[in-house]
């Protein structure tokens, strides 16, 4: 009885410690952190979920985010993969396969994750509904899209107490579950536009996407 007992005041403080924020409160305490995400570097591990909850999928590699719109995100494991834009022109070269697809940005900040940490952060409410809760000295922010045409139904973004992105997860209309932690997150580093342009290697297939 006891042991029940302690497990509920548990539970009860920790209910007590997350406290739910104003949707419009919300929006500005993300806005003013995803500022705050310029010339960042880090490295990530991927894991990727069925709507049954069985892993698919593990990833790991790097990525590089500077505003406006410039991001690069590469997969090293177990497969070769680079999702890359200088803010104008996407690139997702694949290795393996041989083959860059080449298409202009879409800008909205609902199309990927990575152009709501590198993108204009004055659309966050015209593009997502926020909620938001404060965790101790964290804060956890779900985002839903208010479009029907996105890749995912719900985004959940995590900021530790120095207001670094520590952990994504992303759900899609299918149930499958992406959790994207991040690792050794470097703020204000200094990021050559350089590192946003790709160069076309010889031999490989383009795709050009209009």
């Amino acid at each position: 009885m006891k042991r029940i007992l302690l497990l509920a005041i548990g539970l009860w403080v920790s209910l007590l410690s997350a406290v739910s924020i104003q949707a419009a409160d919300s929006t500005v305490i993300l806005s003013d952190y995803l500022r705050g995400m310029n010339n960042i570097e880090a490295q990530f591990v991927q894991h990727t979920f069925d709507g049954k909850g069985a892993l698919l999928q593990t990833q790991k590699g790097s990525l590089q985010l500077k505003r406006p719109n410039k991001f690069r995100w590469q997969s090293q494991s177990p497969f070769e993969q680079l999702l890359l834009s200088n803010g104008e022109t996407l690139w997702q070269y694949d290795e393996d396969l041989e083959q860059v697809s080449i298409q202009p940005l879409d800008q909205r900040l609902s199309v990927t994750p990575a152009l709501l940490l590198t993108g204009n952060v004055k659309s966050i409410a015209q593009e997502y509904e926020v909620y938001g809760e404060a965790l101790d000295s964290e804060y956890h922010f779900v985002l839903i899209p208010k479009r029907h045409d996105t890749l995912f139904d719900r985004l959940r973004l995590e900021f530790d107490g120095n207001k670094l992105l520590s952990r994504m997860v992303i759900k899609d209309e299918v149930g499958q579950k992406t959790i994207i932690r991040l690792l050794n997150v470097k703020q204000a580093q200094v990021l050559d536009d350089s590192q946003f342009e790709f160069t076309i290697p010889p031999g490989i297939d383009v795709i050009r996407a209009q």
